[in-house]
């Protein structure tokens, strides 16, 4: 009975798990290569992972999974050019959050903030929700990152 009670428990938090599903696009529009240099773990799961590494002109995609798919989603991730040490990065957020009263899904702006790099060496970062259903709480959301070097 118990093992039942479990397995019944554990498909119900799949079931709703997949909810919470926010399809994420990296897209690397410069033309030098990016690294990710961290994600949030804590609440959020990634499938497949998010590359290591996307060469100039690529895009990576995957999927993110909120833990706590009633509460909130959340997908950040942060990216660098790997030429140098000193290159600049591109931090991206998006938080998809459920209202206790209406138990609709309510999707945040998306945050994407360039940090480091110096005057003549600046990251344009950008990000875009192309898509979001208020009652599950899908998203599809478009993350860029390019490169000004003077």
């Amino acid at each position: 009975m118990f093992k039942k009670t479990l397995t019944g428990l554990g498909a119900l938090l799949l079931a709703t798990n997949v909810l919470a599903e926010v399809n994420v696009t990296v897209h690397n529009t410069s033309k030098y290569d990016i690294e990710l240099t961290s994600k949030e773990i804590e609440v959020s799961t990634y499938a497949p992972d998010p590359a290591m590494q996307i060469n100039a002109g690529q895009r990576d995609f995957f999927q993110t999974y909120s833990l706590f798919p009633t509460v909130a989603t959340i997908v950040d991730l942060e990216y660098t050019f790997t030429d140098s040490s000193i290159a600049p990065d591109c931090h991206f957020r998006f938080v998809v959050l459920k209202d206790a009263r209406t138990g609709a899904f309510l999707p945040q702006p998306i945050i994407a903030e360039n940090e480091g790099g110096s005057y003549r060496d600046r990251a344009v970062c950008s990000g875009t929700v192309d898509g979001f259903n208020l009652d599950t709480g899908r998203a599809t959301v478009t993350f860029k990152m390019d490169r000004r070097k003077f």
